[in-house]
């Protein structure tokens, strides 16, 4: 992938790179200091403030805040863009015709551009879903830990339903919590909750978190109510998940056959 970074002299300079990355359909990440009007299904009106604005190829456009991992408008696969400048703002328009939604952003200062020239596509593979990962789990404690046995999934406790409930080799009640992405401190919440309906009711119980990884200040909360994590690799437990299907397949053929 090539990629060019500008920055730009003046609203009318960032208008006419925009302009010419839109036409050549190249992707287009602006840092920037704007503001956000959508209308379609619904309506939402964000105020001005710093925003990561990215355009990709195929015409879908993202807008970012300075928190979290969602954006705050998106408009998928749009029918047309056109930025121009008005009234000293770059004015970027994204119109999708069906449905009809209309997404425009106002910026005072455009502080970069970043323009991707022909990004290499890749391929994406989605190892397994949080359902499958319990499941494979569920029928291989020993992943989590030695001489785990698992009593019952999606096991009703007042916060919620926890995913794995067990007891391990001493008879302590284990809740195993299961996150197929990096878990964050709601994940070790959600688990304590569960650990202290537990304890309220007289029960000796332990949780675990299981999850490829966990951010710094869940691990530190991790630390603090003595709960335990549990790393576990993905794309590992899915090729064996996966040997171990096909060898039931050929089995089960062999013994049909």
């Amino acid at each position: 992938m090539d990629v060019r970074v500008v920055v730009p002299e003046s609203l009318e300079d960032a208008r006419a790179h925009i302009a010419e990355a839109l036409e050549r359909r190249y992707w287009i990440t602006m840092a920037a200091l704007c503001r956000a009007w959508y209308e379609g299904r619904g309506a939402s009106e964000a105020t001005l403030g710093d925003r990561i604005v990215m355009v990709k190829p195929d015409g879908s456009v993202i807008v970012h805040g300075h928190r979290g991992f969602k954006p705050l408008n998106w408009q998928p696969e749009t029918s047309a863009i056109t930025v121009t400048v008005e009234n000293e703002m770059l004015v970027l328009r994204a119109l999708r015709r069906t449905p009809r939604e209309v997404l425009v952003l106002e910026c005072s200062n455009v502080y970069s551009i970043l323009i991707a020239l022909n990004p290499e596509e890749g391929q994406f593979w989605m190892y397994m879903s949080e359902e499958e990962l319990r499941d494979i789990i569920a029928g291989n404690p020993s992943i989590v830990e030695e001489g785990l046995r698992i009593i019952d999934v999606e096991r009703p406790v007042e916060p919620g339903f926890v995913d794995l409930y067990a007891r391990d080799r001493d008879g302590n009640i284990v809740v195993i919590e299961v996150k197929r992405v990096k878990a964050g401190e709601e994940a070790v919440k959600q688990l304590l909750s569960y650990i202290e309906a537990l304890k309220a009711r007289g029960v000796r119980a332990r949780g675990i978190l299981v999850a490829p990884s966990v951010t710094e200040n869940a691990l530190k909360l991790i630390h603090l109510y003595n709960l335990e994590f549990k790393q576990v690799d993905l794309r590992k437990l899915y090729m064996e998940s996966a040997k171990r299907r096909a060898r039931f397949r050929q089995l089960t053929d062999f013994i049909q056959s």
